[in-house]
């Protein structure tokens, strides 16, 4: 029997939590939709995967400094835990596997900081996918692993098999291998490539909110991640979300999409709102095309020794995001990630990668951020 079935993206409205019962008013609405979806989209052939985007479930618990730390011990859940038990019910009942997301707590890992978490629930009922998002935009106060990065090293070690694993995590399940990218990350083509170094065959990968949904930046990017490695993009996105406190007032989004191995948009919902997408996802004529392909396979021809360069030049030249920065201090606020900005750009002049216009000068940036920064690189 040929491994092909029907995939489906919840676009959901949820809630900005500010605790933990906005969480359960998402996970109540995802229970409707999710058998409605199993329900409809059945006709075409089994639904075997569900996908809910980023925020979809207690959005997004933001906060930097002191407001980390308590929302980290007062609002968001853990993984696994309730939530995900709850969402484990849904996919024993159904039958299905389930991508989605979380702001939430990693005590084995690190305790008073905040992690965004994409995860992976199985028919069983049981979480058997777990990924840390790696990187953020600017309004997002959570932790990365670079962020705890010398604690990464001490947990895992150094070997490079062993952090792309853990860094890139890619679930080997009876209908393909699965990896997970969050929002920002998925801007960066070097957080796609390790997936698919791992042997992801669908990419989920949550979207952006607007304006870079509505100019096509994310959409571009998820095409171009299914090009450069022959694998299906999986891109729900948020439907609206509420403000906290405000339940008359959502801010909209929309544009979830399904993107097949060769780049072709299978299915699409511009419009924000409660809606979904869906499409057949054929795992067995993915694999057959990687293995008789013989150009867009690309994965097959890479030159691993000519772009390490890249990356081995960069560290070389002392690295360019710095690491460490939350090891001993949560998140920076929303207001000292703008100025860690103003760091980064002049550090990219600096190294001659940016050309600045005519009459710039290097920003001034406050004397705490820098300080923590310089704390950090001693701490690296």
């Amino acid at each position: 029997m040929t491994l092909q079935y029907t995939a489906v993206g919840i676009q959901n409205e949820s809630h900005m939590a500010t605790s933990i019962d906005d969480y359960w008013t998402d996970l109540e609405r995802l229970k409707i939709s999710i058998g409605y979806a199993v329900w409809n989209c059945s006709l075409d052939l089994p639904v075997r995967l569900v996908t809910i985007s980023e925020g979809g479930i207690g959005g997004w618990c933001l906060g930097g400094g002191d407001e980390h730390i308590r929302i980290s011990r007062e609002v968001v859940p853990e993984i696994p835990g309730k939530e995900t038990e709850f969402l484990g019910a849904l996919c024993k009942e159904h039958n299905i596997y389930l991508i989605a997301q979380m702001v939430a707590k990693a005590p084995d890992l690190m305790k008073d900081r905040i992690f965004n978490i994409a995860f992976i629930i199985d028919p069983n009922g049981e979480v058997i996918h777990q990924h840390i998002k790696t990187s953020f935009y600017q309004r997002e106060t959570n932790t990365a692993p670079s962020d705890i990065w010398n604690l990464y090293l001490e947990k895992y070690g150094d070997d490079p098999e062993k952090l792309l694993d853990v860094l890139y995590p890619v679930a080997k399940t009876e209908i393909g291998n699965i990896g997970t990218l969050i929002c920002a990350e998925g801007s960066y083509p070097e957080a796609a490539r390790g997936l698919a170094l791992n042997g992801a065959e669908i990419i989920y990968r949550s979207q952006y909110p607007e304006p870079w949904m509505g100019n096509k930046m994310n959409q571009i990017q998820n095409q171009s991640h299914a090009i450069f490695n022959t694998c299906y993009v999986l891109a729900p996105n948020i439907g609206g979300i509420y403000m906290p406190g405000m339940d008359d007032f959502k801010m909209s989004n929309g544009r979830s999409q399904l993107i097949d191995y060769r780049g072709q948009i299978i299915s699409e919902y511009l419009s924000g709102g409660e809606a979904l997408v869906s499409g057949i996802i054929n795992i067995d004529g993915l694999r057959d095309f990687r293995v008789r392909g013989q150009w867009q396979n690309l994965a097959k021809d890479m030159r691993v020794e000519e772009y390490k360069v890249i990356y081995d030049a960069m560290m070389a030249k002392g690295g360019i995001y710095p690491r460490n920065l939350c090891m001993d201090e949560p998140p920076f606020t929303e207001e000292d990630q703008l100025e860690l900005v103003k760091h980064q750009v002049n550090k990219m002049v600096k190294m001659g990668v940016y050309s600045p216009p005519d009459n710039w000068e290097p920003y001034e940036v406050s004397e705490s951020v820098q300080s923590r920064i310089n704390k950090a690189k001693d701490i690296s």
